[in-house]
């Protein structure tokens, strides 16, 4: 009997990261100020790992440009691909899809054989791009999977990207993006240090506050404060939820408060100092003993075409401490999902619309009802979840 060939993973497109680099490039350098300090990328020979703190939605596209004329192997979320406008130009790149905060045996083997093939990989490996510019932990896994590949490791840090691009806002600012490079760690080193070494080291390389890092850069648009309510959902002078809106460069509420975001992202009128102290403060108003999330929801899902298909379904949608469920209908067919909340790990989540689950290991979109903006709550209490449950774990070692 024949023995089956392995599918090959592939080059990425040499047209494609041409392009990317002269053609883009030139753009974000006129129109966001993007400057590059890689020199350490120059001695890169794949294979080899690059590891990236994931603060934007054109972190891929920066990427390219850092690592050119290297043509990187992506690992992304396959969500990606259920884009028909994206799907041609994601085949072009050969990226890897991965499931986000589920077991992915598929991914990893992919990831191997890229590896085998002379692939340079990138990763982001906190596993989700966050929505305030300031990047979460390591997800489980990722330091095993360094060490399995046994690579050098480089680190490419995009310091602005998150201000000149913000996941919340409505159009990208003019300011400053500085793209820079170092090697992390060589491939000896990679397979001397112990795992609990290499985890920490990548866990520190991609901590990364875009706000502090480029703490005095003015950034210019109009309308700095618009889709700022997608993430702050909590007024802090009268205490109500949903009440924010935006207009210009000011949120305020219909209690009458009224602050104002300049262009070096500091908060006026309001006892915050930056976007994040005002986010910190309203997960911890989240009572995780108490508090009790629900709504309705419109579900979101991959139809049979490939593509995603916002209106699959109806749903509600339960979550405490304990337990996370969701019933209705998808497609027209039940769908029953029951959890425990801390097993989730973390919602992925696209601001002011809709938070992400896997079930059976489809993807699904749980659009909140009457107001997708709530999402974001979701979001900060699983968040907070987590991280107590983290510590809780700590203490006992």
């Amino acid at each position: 009997m024949a023995k089956k060939k392995t599918k090959k993973i592939g080059k990425p497109s040499r047209l494609l990261y041409w392009l990317i680099y002269h053609f883009l490039y030139p753009r974000y350098r006129r129109r966001y100020g993007l400057t590059l300090d890689t020199a350490a990328l120059k001695e890169i020979k794949g294979p080899a790992l690059v590891i990236a703190p994931h603060t934007s939605n054109k972190d891929h596209w920066l990427l390219g440009i850092a690592l050119y004329p290297t043509r990187p192997t992506f690992v992304i979320s396959e969500h990606f691909m259920a884009s028909p406008k994206l799907r041609p130009i994601l085949h072009l790149a050969h990226v890897i899809t991965k499931k986000m905060f589920c077991p992915d045996v598929g991914t990893i083997m992919n990831i191997l054989r890229a590896a085998k093939e002379g692939n340079t990989i990138v990763l982001f490996p906190e596993g989700r791009l966050t929505c305030n510019g300031r990047t979460g932990t390591l997800t489980e896994g990722s330091a095993t999977l360094a060490k399995k590949l046994g690579f050098d490791i480089y680190v490419v840090t995009a310091n602005g990207a998150s201000l000149t691009f913000p996941k919340w806002a409505k159009q990208p600012r003019r300011g400053s993006i500085r793209l820079t490079a170092e090697k992390l760690m060589t491939a000896e080193e990679v397979k001397a240090l112990p795992l609990a070494t290499i985890e920490e080291r990548m866990q520190n390389a991609i901590r990364h506050d875009d706000a502090a890092a480029m703490a005095g850069v003015s950034y210019r648009a109009n309308g700095m404060a618009e889709g700022l309510d997608g993430i702050l959902y909590r007024c802090p002078s009268c205490e109500r939820e949903l009440t924010l809106r935006t207009e210009g460069d000011h949120i305020y509420c219909t209690c009458g408060m009224r602050a104002r975001l300049d262009a070096r992202y500091r908060m006026h009128d309001v006892p915050f100092h930056t976007i994040l102290q005002w986010y910190d403060w309203q997960i911890g108003q989240v009572d995780l003993a108490c508090d009790v999330l629900e709504t309705d929801a419109i579900l979101g899902a991959v139809n049979e075409k490939g593509n995603m298909d916002e209106n699959a379904g109806q749903a509600h949608v339960r979550m405490d401490r304990e337990t996370f469920t969701l019933e209705g209908t998808l497609f027209g067919q039940p769908i029953a999902v029951s959890r425990r909340t801390v097993d989730i790990t973390a919602f992925p989540t696209t601001v002011g619309k809709h938070f992400d689950i896997y079930h059976n290991n489809k993807l699904v979109y749980i659009f909140p009802q009457p107001d997708t903006r709530i999402a974001v709550k979701w979001v900060a209490y699983l968040d907070r979840l987590v991280e107590e449950e983290k510590q809780k774990a700590l203490a006992k070692t």
